[in-house]
């Protein structure tokens, strides 16, 4: 068996491999083993629809020629111990911890009280249910880019204080466009959900197939359709400022539901490009 050490850091890039009690059965784990970052399985070997067991919660994985493969969340708040399964073969992992630091906002009470609307958690609820379809194959190709050439104004994870009560943690990057600035798509996917959010605004997700996707909050206009195949580069809408906030982006990236860190996407393994 061979292994080596999960790295801290975006670009890091680990394998932890080996044949497995069922003959020809190979397990690759590729990516950063950090609290909120992606966690790239595949599987190879003579198996039958295997689902993975990470953290307590059970993943499908997609079949991707003669590999099985799943882009798995780390939580954010992963113990420093986790082990995975799948196939009867388990891997353990140190995770490392990263501390995405504290922000303390001061908003109106009319849109703070818009948080806890039945129709904003409806809002949340369409599209966590839009991405808990994982049939898609993989999608993209290369690494990803920033879909808004902009400087980022709120960083992914960031635990939030709300006019000095409300507790709450930031699950996206913020993009500090200009109304009406151009926003791309960072990788090939379909979009399957647009939709108008009280707080969300104009609201537009893609899934990237193995169980990714990508949502875009607060959008001026959609350049795209649902169930619109889009490209790497393509634009897909522009910056604004719907759901009550000054013009900006806020990008999230999730798999299976998961938020996880945007930016690790942008300097895949190798063999995930």
């Amino acid at each position: 068996m061979r292994r080596r050490q999960f790295l801290g850091g975006l670009a890091a890039t680990a394998l932890v491999s080996a044949v497995g009690a069922q003959e020809g059965l190979r397990l690759s784990l590729q990516g950063s083993a950090v609290q909120g970052f992606p966690l790239f399985v595949s599987l190879t070997g003579p198996t039958e629809a295997p689902e993975i067991d990470w953290q307590g919660k059970q993943y499908k994985m997609v079949s991707s020629g003669e590999r099985w493969r799943a882009v798995v969340p780390i939580d954010i708040d992963c113990p420093a111990q986790a082990t995975l399964k799948v196939a009867g073969l388990e891997r353990s992992l140190s995770v490392k911890h990263r501390n995405y630091g504290m922000q303390y906002l001061s908003i109106s009470p009319s849109t703070l009280a818009s948080y806890d609307d039945p129709q904003n958690k409806a809002d949340d609820v369409a599209i966590l249910n839009v991405i808990k379809r994982t049939e898609d194959p993989q999608l993209w190709k290369g690494n990803w880019v920033l879909p808004c050439q902009a400087p980022e104004s709120t960083g992914f994870g960031q635990k939030r204080l709300y006019n000095g009560w409300k507790k709450g943690w930031h699950k996206g990057l913020d993009l500090a466009g200009w109304e009406g600035q151009a926003i791309t798509a960072p990788a090939a996917g379909r979009v399957i959900h647009r939709a108008r959010g009280i707080v969300n605004g104009n609201t537009l997700v893609i899934s990237h197939g193995l169980g990714v996707f990508s949502s875009y909050f607060h959008m001026n206009d959609f350049a795209v359709g649902a169930n619109e195949t889009v490209e790497a580069g393509q634009q897909i809408g522009s910056v604004g400022g719907t759901g009550g906030f000054a013009p900006h982006l806020h990008w999230e990236t999730r798999c299976y539901g998961a938020p996880v860190f945007p930016k690790a996407f942008l300097q895949l393994p190798a063999d995930w490009r």
